[in-house]
């Protein structure tokens, strides 16, 4: 090779860089470059081009090819090169780089070199360049930031996953490395005490004293224009050392000059970045740092400057409150054991909580105060005065940070729109959310009762105002006008938001004011907040149900969403309380709220009672008293008679989650046991009268349906929109006691034949039809499994077989097969053998209907989802229905099957009750280890076969002994040497390690087989390895090792 090869490479490059080159034409220029990089001698004309003069600026995409080849040379020929090439590479660079000229626009070029260095120095240190650390050192002596930065980059060497090494080779390298790292860092110590002398216009001679320092090193660190940029180089170095290296190194002059960098000076803005970088990173170590009171000083004294400097940058404020935040985190517990400190701190931390700088910046606040909190709250006993003072400014903070009144310029910027993220929340509701978080960990810490007190005290200001507006209404004309100057002078939308507020901050802390809980000497304080607060809500609530504050019509849409808001606000707040408050469990008072229930449900003239947001808590608070508070009065109130009169008109009038959650209500009163009530007055039989006669009069339609005359769209419409409900009050009742699940079962039994009927008849010709039907079977199967029978079971788990069984599958059907699965899993998973006559049919249609529907599938079809049910079904065999397969449990090895090494005995092929469901089944397994394709169902492959094996002896048994322990082992290694191999690593070291203690002799043959790059004497030490820790560290490093040989052979 010769020049004129560089000369048709650059050719070749310019030309594929070109704009108008086609992706035909690269792709070939591509090949054709990587046939030269691989050519032998390819490296040493690279070599010219890298360390030429002026290459770089002459020709950038011919100079980072070369780079690139030398660095593939390195990486992946290493092994090719003579002892005179890696020298003739070692020096060459190392001469180059050492004469560069450092100018920031080159920092690409100069890193570049620098990490070609690295990589030869990581395989030649120390064996053949053993003073590669020491050329590294002096070299900052003389060209400082060329030597920081190559020492940052061999620190990144040091600690990188790369895979072109053995893992015993960069043991070796970083054991090597590490004893280097006291000198390192002394090094490293006084250029950042020369860089603080600098900044802060010290005299180096005056300030350090000459026994520490070497003044000499000041020639490489001049103070001059390029100052800064030095600096920044030796923080960035310092901070990845620091990520990695024993902190016991660390010394206090060390941490000092960092603190003292961190300070916030606008002429070296970039400089306290980068310094705050380094702490940052050593608070995230999970590990002690020394010199705790040299550090905790150092940060008090960093946020009382904080406090102090008027302006500083955003990026700097964000970094320091990391700072803050990880600090807290790590050094809350010693700051408890300092008062004076903690104290000093908790004042600073309070003035910088403070300061207005966005709701954002104030909820990453509070999150700093959260651990000292805790830890506040783990040592009662330490709960000083000014705790409790700083405690009670923080809680009065919060409040007032949550109120239009005092915060509207900070809190009219969030977003009150839904966030592009999965949670359906937004950046409004997320901000108070985490206030009252802090509220409530404040209420734990400082008691319930206080902080209760001080977010009521924010109650009276706005029901006021709204009170003051009913009366004005309510004295006619005359004070119309007056009604209407106060809504036109005041925000009223406004006062409603935080009216709404502070209801939700109500919420959050009435599970804390639990009385039964409570100390003693709180009890009857917190009961008369509680009966005040329940009275304020009932006036509230019937100010707002009366509809009689109205706004302006310019106003009226942002208006009557405020006013819904509040009104649903009050009702979540009733709701949270009711447990707690004995005034709202009264008879009196629980007829007022049904009256207001009532009007809201029953759709009247007012704008706010037909509001969704209105509805929705109203129906979670009748939810909440049918189903918790469960008062035996409920049937006595006429809203309740009402309701369930128009129970088959409700789905016409009001949302469907709403209509779903007033059914679960009253079906909760009429089979549920009431509450305080004695058994023998339950009143069962009319109970069951009742509830059959309301569903009766839901499904009516539904029963009366005469298929073949109705028509099947008639037959949908009906079916879709009740079973649809059906299904979800279902479902609510799993839990309950089994009195309540008899009187479901005797109510919707007949409902689910009549639905089966549907299904036999139409299930293959409408899918809607069939997922509604079989979500319902699933929801009945789900809760009543004891009380349908197992008869009754049966037949409808063979109707659903034999009718999916009419055709073939299609990928059309798999949603009704998602359903279909999820019954066979709650079958198999039944106790006793009632099941085992089913296992024949859903083993057979699993494996041979839907099993190859999912192999053949399109790859674009995402069948995720239910490829994880057909595996939790499978698992679900194994683990609850083995005897189905054998008739004994566990293995015969129990005796003396481990003693002298000989191995457990093992089982006849003939033991397997049913050999060929258990062979679908293991080669459904194998073909999912096989193919890799969905990390998910291969871990819960992995899981299931550890699983089996634990309970039952999988691996013992003859059946998969003989005739799968081999290709289950192949399939194993192939994934493990994967790319997915790293991420079942464990998973697959122990299904490894359980089959060698099977058959020593099978698994070296397999790792043989698997032509790995190793001795076969290692594959012998591995397979002899009689404990899984061991396996598994020896296994790690046979798999870095086969990864890294195949990265070398490949050229």
């Amino acid at each position: 090779m010769h020049a004129a090869s560089m000369t048709s490479v650059e050719v070749l490059l310019n030309e594929f860089y070109q704009p108008t080159t086609s992706n035909a034409r690269k792709r070939e220029i591509e090949t054709n470059l990587l046939a030269f990089k691989s050519q032998p001698e390819a490296w040493q004309l690279c070599l010219r081009v890298a360390t030429a003069t002026n290459s770089f600026t002459e020709n950038q995409f011919l100079w980072f090819f070369s780079t690139s080849t030398l660095e593939h040379t390195i990486t992946r020929r290493w092994t090719q090169l003579t002892a005179a090439d890696r020298t003739l590479l070692r020096e060459t660079l190392w001469q180059h780089y050492a004469q560069l000229m450092v100018l920031t626009g080159a920092r690409r070029h100069r890193d570049t070199l620098a990490q070609l260095i690295a990589l030869l120095g990581k395989r030649e240190f120390p064996e053949q360049d053993p003073n590669y650390m020491q050329h590294c050192m002096e070299l900052t002596k003389t060209r400082f930031s060329l030597g920081i930065n190559l020492l940052r980059v061999t620190s990144e060497e040091v600690v990188s996953n790369r895979g072109d090494l053995t893992s015993e080779w960069k043991q070796y390298f970083h054991s090597c490395i590490s004893m280097c790292i006291p000198d390192v860092l002394d090094l490293l110590t006084k250029y950042l005490l020369i860089a603080v002398c600098y900044i802060n216009g010290k005299d180096i001679h005056t300030t350090i004293p000459s026994t520490f320092m070497d003044y000499s090193l000041t020639a490489a660190l001049p103070n001059d224009n390029q100052l800064s940029s030095s600096v920044l180089e030796l923080l960035s170095c310092v901070q990845h050392l620091v990520s990695w290296i024993r902190t016991d190194l660390i010394s206090e002059y060390f941490l000092m000059s960092i603190l003292d960098l961190s300070q916030w000076r606008q002429a070296n803005e970039n400089i306290s970045l980068g310094a705050l970088s380094v702490l940052n990173e050593l608070l995230y170590l999970q590990k002690p740092l020394p010199f705790a009171f040299t550090l905790m000083n150092g940060v008090s004294g960093l946020l009382e400057q904080h406090n102090s400097v008027k302006h500083q940058s955003e990026m700097y404020s964000d970094k320091f409150r990391e700072l803050l935040r990880l600090y807290s985190t790590k050094y809350a517990g010693k700051m408890m054991q300092e008062p004076e400190m903690l104290d000093s701190f908790l004042d600073q931390l309070y003035r910088c909580t403070t300061k207005l700088h966005g709701a954002l910046d104030f909820t990453e606040k509070l999150d700093i105060w959260t651990p000292i909190i805790k830890g506040i709250a783990e040592q009662p006993t330490q709960l000083s005065a000014h705790h409790g003072e700083i405690m009670t400014k923080l809680v009065d903070e919060i409040m007032r940070r949550t109120q239009f009144e005092i915060n509207k310029p900070e809190l009219e910027l969030l977003d009150n729109e839904l966030m592009e993220d999965d949670t359906p929340t937004t950046e409004w509701q997320q901000f108070l959310d985490q206030c009252f978080e802090c509220l409530a960990l404040l209420a734990t810490t400082r008691g319930a009762h206080i902080v209760f007190a001080q977010v009521f005290a924010h109650w009276s200001r706005p029901q006021t105002y709204l009170l003051s507006l009913e009366l004005a209404l309510d004295h006619g004309s005359g004070r119309c006008y007056e009604a209407a100057r106060k809504l036109k002078l005041a925000n009223v939308g406004e006062i409603l938001r935080d009216f709404a507020t502070v209801c939700q901050a109500v919420v959050r802390l009435a599970p804390l004011m639990d009385t039964a809980q409570a100390p003693a000497d709180v009890v009857d304080e917190m009961e008369r907040q509680l009966h005040v607060l329940s009275d304020r809500l009932l006036q509230t609530l019937q100010l707002l149900a009366s509809n009689r504050v109205g706004g302006s019509d310019s106003e009226k849409a942002s208006f009557q969403m405020d006013l819904d808001n509040l009104y649903a606000q009050v009702l979540l707040a009733i709701r949270s309380i009711f447990p707690m408050s004995k005034s709202l469990n009264s008879e009196q008072l629980l007829h007022r709220l049904f009256a207001i229930l009532g009007s809201i449900f029953a759709g009247n003239a007012s704008p706010s009672a037909a509001s969704p947001i209105v509805q929705q808590a109203a129906s979670e608070v009748l939810l909440f008293i049918a189903t918790v508070i469960r008062p035996k009065c409920l049937l006595d109130i006429p809203e309740i008679q009402s309701l369930m009169q128009a129970g088959p008109r409700l789905g016409g009038q009001l949302p469907r989650q709403v209509c779903i959650n007033v059914h679960i209500s009253l079906v909760s009163y009429m089979v549920m046991p009431w509450k305080n009530v004695p058994e023998q007055q339950q009143d069962y039989p009319r109970r069951q009268w009742m509830l059959r006669e309301y569903i009766g009069a839901l499904s009516r339609n539904f029963q009366e349906l005469d298929l073949p005359a109705a028509g099947e769209s008639k037959v949908a419409a009906t079916t879709l929109s009740l079973l649809g409900t059906f299904t979800a009050l279902i479902d609510y009742f799993k839990a309950t006691g089994a009195t309540a699940k008899d009187l479901l079962a005797s109510t919707f039994k007949p409902i689910l034949n009549k639905a089966l009927v549907i299904f036999n008849s139409y299930g293959l010709s409408s899918i809607a039809m069939a997922i509604t039907v079989a979500e319902f079977s699933l929801s009945m199967l789900r809760t009543l499994p004891m009380h349908l029978g197992a008869q009754f079971i049966k037949e409808m788990i063979t109707l659903f077989i034999d009718v999916s069984s009419r055709e073939q599958l299609t990928l059309s059907r798999l949603a009704v097969m998602e359903k279909v699965l999820q019954m066979f899993q709650l079958v198999v998973e039944q106790p006793g053998n009632a099941s085992l006559s089913l296992m024949p049919s859903i083993l057979g249609f699993s494996t041979q209907q839907i099993l190859p529907l999912l192999q053949q599938q399109n790859a674009a079809t995402d069948s995720s989802e239910i490829t994880s049910l057909l595996f939790a079904l499978f698992d679900s065999v194994l683990t609850c229905k083995w005897q189905f397969f054998y008739k004994n449990q566990l293995s015969n090895g129990h005796g003396n099957g481990h003693a002298n090494g000989q191995q457990p005995n093992n089982f006849n092929c003939s033991d397997n009750l049913q050999p060929e469901h258990f062979m679908a089944i293991m080669n459904a397994y194998g073909q999912m280890l096989v193919s890799g394709t969905d990390p998910s169902n291969v871990r819960s492959v992995l899981v299931s076969m550890q699983n089996v094996n634990e309970r039952s002896r999988l691996y013992q048994r003859a059946l998969f002994k003989e005739q799968l322990l081999a290709s289950f082992q192949r399939a194993l290694l192939n994934l493990l040497l994967s790319g997915e191999g790293a991420l079942h690593f464990d998973l697959i070291a122990q299904a490894l390690f359980a089959m060698g203690q099977v058959d020593r002799r099978q698994l070296l043959e397999s790792f043989v087989n698997a032509t790995l790059p190793v001795a076969q004497s290692t594959l012998e030490d591995i397979c002899q390895t009689t404990d899984i820790p061991t396996f598994t560290q020896k296994l790690t490093q046979l798999t870095q090792d086969a990864h890294c040989a195949h990265l070398n052979e490949t050229t």
